[in-house]
């Protein structure tokens, strides 16, 4: 089992979740938690003024949470790794994982500026 904790300051109030760095992030104009494609995942967070994000990135044994998730998701992952960036941050955190296509669930504790993120893959 895998776990990894880090806490962070987003400077764009949020990061991405994806199977490489080179992706197309989805982006929209309006407020929204999460948007996605097949190779990323954006993922709002508290804005960096307001104070650090709590991200966990953990493989599917470490899951704990009883909510539904707010993302449920598959993901490309064509190099074996699940990777957790921003714009200004190359790697917060990474995970192996066994498959081209991995499941990702995303939990948060708000909808559109979470400061506790729990992402679990697998």
């Amino acid at each position: 089992m895998t776990l990894h904790r880090r806490t962070v300051a987003c400077e764009y109030s949020s990061f991405y979740v994806a199977g490489s760095r080179d992706v197309n992030i989805p982006i929209g104009g309006e407020l929204r938690g999460i948007r996605s494609s097949a190779e990323c995942i954006n993922v709002s967070c508290l804005i960096f003024q307001s104070g650090d994000v709590n991200v966990s990135l953990a493989d599917a044994g470490e899951a704990h949470s009883l909510a539904e998730p707010v993302f449920d998701g598959m993901l490309a992952t064509p190099e074996g790794v699940v990777l957790l960036f921003d714009a200004n941050m190359p790697e917060i955190c990474s995970m192996k994982v066994p498959g081209r296509q991995t499941r990702v669930r995303v939990w948060t504790n708000h909808p559109t500026e979470p400061d506790e993120i729990e992402i679990v893959v697998g």
